[in-house]
């Protein structure tokens, strides 16, 4: 069996055709390719590795170099240096100054020697240091000037306050008032009344939502008695905290008058009250002004009883004279001293020996107001504004007057004055709206 089966299979072995592998030339190729993409880059890999390392280096250092020279840029620009071309074409680097210009109402044109540059409220830069003529003009508002100084590198702050060329006038009051006294603050305004319902002495706040005839709310301080009338009373005092009145009424009597109880007492000391409300005024006023660095001299005039303080109290008005001349001037304590602002600054001079301005501050602290006119003997005068540097005087008003007591609502939109539309007529407080 053995024999047998080796014969067969060798007979097989000899009778199958022989398979032989025939590589082509795409077989090669495509062996070719394998072993190429199964190699590494013939050039060293630390070679690679350098070459993206060092554009990385330089990469840095060009973003370096760009942010630095715009952050010079920008730092020089907000600086104020510009680059300027002169006379004969050479252009340098000089610093200058800004100048900020707001005004109340806004939207105000803005005119720098005489070249319109922008409108109110904004920013003015590249402004060459020195002296220049700012102008604001606004539709249906007096037109507003003033020369001020330039400082390098510093900004100029400038606000100013236009008026209406045509000032509405609206009534406070309706039923009699007279010999009106503002409080401290400038918050409320106390006034003798005729009121038919109830005499006496009467409030209204300033502060709020409006001033106006009916969007105030008075309410009565003390009511007249059968014992004492005091809708007859001639002088107002109010107490540095603004919780009492002293009243002067016919006779020379004075009572003292608590505001939040509305009750009311006689007094003989008028005198000494007067005099300890003024020791506690002057006292924190000389808290403050001995801690100024100025001459003995300038304290002696801050805390004299002829001293007109600002209601920001950091400013007073005081008077000099001179030969025959009165000077009007103001001293500021403010620290630091506003860019453009001046320590002492003349406002005004007048003749000696004419009829003298009554004088009050403006609720900004800035502006002077003035009645002129003999009032008590003409019940005429007239009515401005004027800022503490002496510039920008402005009439406001020009008629009847009642009193040379003109008030500053503490917005500073509103002077409320007293007046009356018919000769011999009772007086009332009126509202000149200056914006």
């Amino acid at each position: 069996m053995t024999s047998v089966t080796k014969l067969r299979e060798s007979a097989d072995a000899r009778l199958k055709p022989e398979t032989k592998t025939v590589e082509t030339p795409a077989d090669k190729a495509s062996e070719v390719l394998v072993s190429e993409s199964q190699k590494t880059p013939s050039f060293p890999k630390k070679l690679i590795h350098m070459k993206f390392k060092k554009l990385g280096y330089l990469e840095t250092f060009l973003t370096i170099i760009i942010i630095g020279g715009i952050s010079t840029i920008l730092y020089l620009y907000t600086s104020g240096y510009r680059l300027n071309k002169d006379d004969k074409g050479i252009i340098d680097i000089n610093k200058t100054g800004m100048i900020s210009v707001k005004s109340l109402p806004d939207g105000a044109g803005v005119y720098l020697d005489g070249t319109l540059r922008t409108a109110t409220n904004d920013t003015i830069s590249g402004v060459r240091p020195g002296e220049h003529q700012l102008r604001i003009v606004k539709k249906g508002f007096v037109e507003w000037n003033k020369n001020l100084e330039v400082f390098e590198q510093l900004v100029t702050d400038i606000t100013a306050i236009l008026v209406s060329q045509s000032p509405r006038l609206e009534p406070l009051t309706n039923s009699g008032a007279k010999y009106p006294s503002i409080s401290p603050t400038l918050s409320k305004l106390a006034y003798f009344s005729f009121d038919s319902e109830k005499p006496g002495i009467w409030i209204v706040p300033l502060s709020g939502g409006g001033i106006g005839l009916f969007r105030s709310n008075p309410t009565v301080a003390i009511q007249d008695t059968i014992y004492t009338k005091y809708s007859l009373g001639e002088q107002i005092i109010w107490a540095p905290d603004e919780k009492s009145l002293l009243i002067k009424t016919p006779g020379n009597a004075y009572h003292l008058v608590n505001i939040e109880t509305s009750t009311a007492q006689t007094t003989t000391k008028a005198d000494t009250i007067i005099k300890q409300w003024a020791d506690d005024v002057a006292l924190k006023r000389a808290t403050f002004v001995n801690t100024q660095s100025i001459s003995q001299e300038v304290k002696n005039i801050a805390l004299s009883s002829d001293a007109v303080w600002s209601p920001d109290e950091k400013k007073f008005l005081f008077i000099k004279t001179v030969g025959g001349e009165l000077e009007y001037w103001v001293y500021n304590l403010e620290n630091p001293i506003p860019i453009g602002e001046k320590i002492e600054s003349l406002v005004f001079k007048t003749n000696a020996s004419a009829t003298q301005p009554k004088i009050s501050w403006y609720s900004d602290s800035f502006h002077l107001i003035l009645v002129e006119g003999d009032i008590a003997k003409d019940q005429k005068g007239s009515v401005s504004t004027i800022r503490i540097d002496g510039s920008n005087k402005t009439e406001i008003y020009n008629n009847t007057l009642y009193s040379d007591a003109v008030f500053s609502a503490p917005g500073g939109d509103k002077l409320i004055i007293l007046t009356s539309f018919k000769s011999g007529a009772q007086t009332d407080l009126y509202t000149v709206s200056i914006r």
